[in-house]
Parts: C-alpha cells; structure tokens; sequence
C-alpha cells in the first residue's frame, strides 16, 4: 500500500515535468504554460471558492491536495526548466555536464520551496 502511494506520488510528480521538457519549440511551450495554468487556475480557485465545510476532511483530502501541489510544482519547475533551456539552445551555448548539473540543482530547489509554498496556501 505504501509503496503504491510512493510510486503514485512520483508519477504525479514527474509526468507533467517530462511533457514540459518535450517541447520542441517556444511556441508548444507557451501552449503548454497556458493550457495547464489555466488549469492550476481553475482547480485553485474551485478550491478556494468552496466553503470549508464542503471541501473533505481526512486522508483523502490531504491526499487530493498533496498530489495536486505536486502536480501543479512539477509543471512549474518543468516550464521554468524548458524555458531555460530553450533560451540557452537560442543563442548556441553548449550544453555541458555542469549545466545539466546546475539544472537539477535548481529545479531540486525550486520543487522544494513552491511545494512548501503550495501547501502553506492551500492549508
């Protein structure tokens, strides 16, 4: 049981940062950040707009809101990543082993303090 839980965390976490990551372009990447902020936008303020006795309670609940933060962290940092990247490839750097390194040391940082944040705002 736990370690379905756990698998299912890192799919929720991972997927919507590979599909950002697969962005050919600057113009799939905009669709992209439109299509799944409009998204982030709407569940937010579906949430915030239901009265706190109609929202849940119990495991499901901090379940549901655990997954959604990370969820709507991993296509931050995904976007945030790919539009580094992009930029980067626009004006022929290239790409080394310490740039992949200070990638994933910054997207290490960026899902640690927007999930922090996330579940500070959605608590």
């Amino acid at each position: 049981m736990i370690s379905s839980l756990i698998v299912f965390f890192i799919l929720v976490l991972t997927i919507p940062f590979i599909i950002a990551q697969i962005m050919p372009n600057r113009k799939w990447l905009i669709a992209y950040t439109v299509f799944f902020g409009t998204l982030a936008i709407v569940l937010y303020y579906n949430h915030i707009t239901t009265p706190i006795n109609q929202r849940g309670n119990g495991f499901s609940y901090a379940f549901g809101i655990t997954a959604a933060c990370l969820s709507y962290t991993s296509i931050i940092v995904g976007i945030i990543n790919r539009a580094i990247v992009l930029y980067f490839k626009s004006i022929d750097f290239t790409i080394n082993i310490w740039f992949i390194v200070s990638l994933v040391l910054l997207d290490a940082i960026l899902i640690a303090l927007i999930f922090l944040g996330l579940l500070t705002v959605y608590s």
